[in-house]
């Protein structure tokens, strides 16, 4: 399948892809596993990136002997605004001049993530990303999560554009999973710290830097 040559829409998920945000959130994880006197290896706690936690949670745990719902895990876990609202935030190298150029040849753009709206809206402010998108889509704001194609479906559905055409640039299984069953084409993103298994993508992607879609 090729890239499309003109774009419908070019749709992007937050973590990983436009802020490098998710090795703070594994910082606020190992926190909580302290207080439980584990020590998961890196790769355990990379397995959870990307998920709600509803199942992972409760699965590494398990491999420690311990029964350990997600809602305990959050309930000792600082609060995940934290991330956008006080660490350190950049906006990945590359992506504002491929936001400019898309915005001046007006292919309608979005952010569809599985993070809250609030959360999002404190990184949007801080990085000057507010109007760079035409529609944000955010975890509180659709019943099913990614890997269900509902979450990139709402983007598309609220642009008025069709999927067949379209991009999403996406670093993670379950990500790259919601917006391929929604007929796009995906961008796997692998630019970020964490680097997740884009495998499943069209195409793999390591920098925006140059990038022209």
């Amino acid at each position: 399948m090729p890239r499309p040559a003109k774009p419908s829409c070019v749709l992007f998920d937050f973590d990983g892809v436009c802020a490098d945000t998710e090795k703070y959130g594994l910082q606020l994880d190992r926190e909580v596993y302290r207080q439980f006197g584990i020590e998961p290896t890196e790769a355990q706690m990379r397995s959870l990136v990307g998920t709600t936690g509803l199942e992972s949670i409760p699965a590494l745990f398990r491999e420690y002997g311990m029964d350990v719902s997600a809602q305990e895990f959050f309930a000792r876990r600082r609060d995940n605004v934290s991330i956008y609202r006080d660490f350190p935030l950049e906006v990945q190298p590359g992506l504002l001049p491929l936001l400019a150029d898309l915005r001046s040849r007006r292919i309608p753009t979005g952010l569809v993530s599985t993070t809250a709206a609030q959360s999002i809206l404190y990184a949007l402010n801080r990085l000057g990303l507010m109007a760079c998108f035409d529609v944000v889509v955010c975890g509180d704001m659709v019943r099913h999560h990614k890997p269900d194609p509902e979450p990139y479906r709402r983007a598309i559905e609220a642009l008025g554009v069709g999927a067949a055409e379209g991009i999403a640039v996406d670093d993670s299984p379950t990500g790259i999973s919601s917006a391929k069953g929604t007929g796009l084409y995906v961008l796997g993103y692998a630019g970020a710290s964490i680097m997740q298994d884009t495998s499943q993508a069209d195409e793999t992607i390591r920098t925006f830097e140059g990038l022209q879609l």
